[in-house]
């Protein structure tokens, strides 16, 4: 078990890396950061996420730079700078994945956080964003092989479709049913495929029924 991750406390139980429900156990205060509801927070702040991320595997935890709204490009977005003498590479938790201990997030999303205390001796800041994870993803299909796809995720943006953090390999495509089904989303090789990807227990997925004659 990871001794540096965020465990919350919360009317009806505990949550931890193992899903163990500790609501009477005496709290271990040298193994946990606990965050409880009291009191606002030191300050609030905007974070950009790294590619890197503190556990292996990943879990809720990414690490992140301080940024600040800079101007609005042409399509009326807001672009970020670095914060003047800004945090760099601190520890942030995504808490709306701290149940599933996932790691969705794409680099370089840019979070709301808030700084608070801990109840550590001395006292430590932790930095805790609430981003919700979608349920479903857009994707390009890069190959096929072995039974499963590598897929591309992207975003829509105004010029089209980019890019939207590493591909992703091993996703199957649970709905082809027949063997001669098989891979059908892998050509042919001439034009794009787009296609949504959702997150299950066992990783990303497809289910996208191949057409049939009955």
């Amino acid at each position: 078990m990871n001794t540096d991750r965020l465990k919350v406390y919360g009317p009806a139980g505990a949550l931890d890396r193992g899903d163990a429900r500790l609501v009477e156990a005496a709290r271990p205060s040298d193994r946990f950061t606990e965050i409880t509801p009291g009191g606002p927070p030191y300050r609030l702040l905007w974070l950009r996420l790294k590619s890197g991320a503190p556990g292996d595997p990943p879990d809720e935890r990414y690490y992140a730079d301080e940024v600040r709204p800079k101007s609005l490009d042409a399509g009326g977005h807001i672009e970020w700078e670095a914060a003047p003498g800004g945090l760099t590479q601190v520890t942030v938790h995504n808490v709306a994945e701290t149940l599933a201990a996932t790691h969705l997030l794409p680099e370089n999303t840019i979070v709301h956080a808030e700084e608070r205390l801990d109840r550590s001796e001395p006292p430590n800041m932790v930095y805790l964003a609430d981003m919700p994870v979608p349920p479903e993803r857009l994707a390009r299909i890069v190959s096929y092989s072995g039974g499963a796809y590598t897929v591309q995720p992207v975003r829509r943006e105004l010029g089209g479709f980019v890019d939207d953090g590493p591909a992703l390999s091993g996703v199957e495509n649970i709905a082809e049913l027949w063997e001669d089904e098989a891979g059908y989303l892998a050509g042919p090789p001439d034009f794009d495929r787009y296609v949504g990807i959702i997150w299950t227990p066992a990783g990303w997925t497809i289910v996208l029924h191949p057409p049939r004659m009955v």
